[in-house]
């Protein structure tokens, strides 16, 4: 289970959540007149140009304005959508806290993981949750166990076996060697070039990972580095007539690049469906991709991270 990929769920993408209605502002002002009419019939309607009818219109956009900031101050006490020192109060109810320089987009995957991170029996989410809290550069994490099964031995081999024993074999090694009963294989990749972490890196999660707070009696935290497949972006653009190159060009790299950024993860594919998706911005007819050729399966321990992006302007097309 990778750490990134622990649920579904985007939260950056879930809806604004208002706590009251939003409501027009001629809606409080029909409202202000009703109110006033019932209160003092003898009074009339007021005529736009009186002191009354204008007090009733600041009336009306201050309350406007306290509406607003009774919804932005409910959305700041959701995780989804607090930020900045809101985030951080969010984040001290479940005893995490930011690290230097740690944005609000991971520290919110953190924080939704908070309560994996207090069991001690070792699931899958509470070893995530530590791995990426061992070391501020983790990115993301699949763990995973070998499995064995029970070998069984026939006479007369049986016969050299002491009794009570019992002899395993390795089924599913999960990249490890010589995996043994109770080791846990964690891949992890990081935000630092292609995502392989250093040795040093390694060794700092393994540490962490070792406390005794923290790591299951029984169990033994094996670190592993990412697979990575590094490749090349190379797309030729034909334009519609008109819009000017060097924006549209600029415009395409950001989207590519912000794409397989957010694709930079385990088990993430790079597919060339997803590629065209960020190439046809704006102002773009039509996108010739000369690499890569063919879509890029990565298996849960495997991420993929293009080494160079190269946009070139072809030509225009009607």
């Amino acid at each position: 289970m990778s750490l990134i990929n622990f649920s579904a769920v985007d939260l950056g993408q879930l809806p604004a959540s208002d706590l009251l209605a939003p409501v027009q502002f001629d809606t409080l002002y029909n409202e202000l007149k009703q109110a006033l009419a019932a209160a003092c019939p003898d009074l009339g309607e007021p005529l736009p140009s009186d002191p009354l009818a204008k007090l009733m219109e600041v009336f009306a956009y201050r309350e406007l304005l306290l509406r607003q900031q009774i919804n932005e101050g409910a959305q700041q006490v959701l995780l989804a959508k607090a930020t900045s020192s809101e985030l951080d109060y969010l984040g001290n109810r479940f005893l995490v806290t930011r690290e230097v320089d740690e944005s609000d987009a991971r520290f919110r995957e953190r924080i939704r993981l908070a309560l994996e991170g207090f069991s001690t029996a070792g699931p899958i989410g509470a070893y995530c949750f530590h791995a990426f809290k061992a070391l501020p550069q983790v990115k993301d994490v699949f763990v995973e166990s070998p499995e064995f099964a029970l070998l069984q031995v026939e006479p007369p081999l049986s016969e050299l076996v002491p009794a009570q024993t019992k002899l395993l074999h390795c089924t599913h090694a999960a990249r490890l060697q010589d995996a043994a009963p109770g080791d846990v294989a964690i891949t992890v990749l990081t935000d630092s070039g292609n995502g392989i972490p250093s040795q040093d890196e390694i060794t700092a999660i393994t540490d962490y990972l070792f406390q005794e707070e923290i790591r299951p009696l029984t169990d033994r935290p094996r670190i592993l580095a990412a697979e990575v497949k590094e490749f090349t972006l190379h797309a030729k653009l034909y334009l519609y007539p008109g819009p000017d190159e060097q924006k549209v060009k600029t415009l395409v790299e950001q989207s590519v690049k912000q794409w397989l950024q957010a694709h930079h993860k385990l088990n993430h594919d790079i597919r060339m469906s997803g590629l065209y998706g960020a190439l046809h911005q704006t102002g773009v007819q039509r996108v010739e991709l000369v690499s890569p050729t063919e879509d890029i399966i990565n298996a849960p321990w495997q991420a993929a991270y293009c080494t160079k992006v190269e946009v070139e302007i072809a030509g225009r097309d009607i």
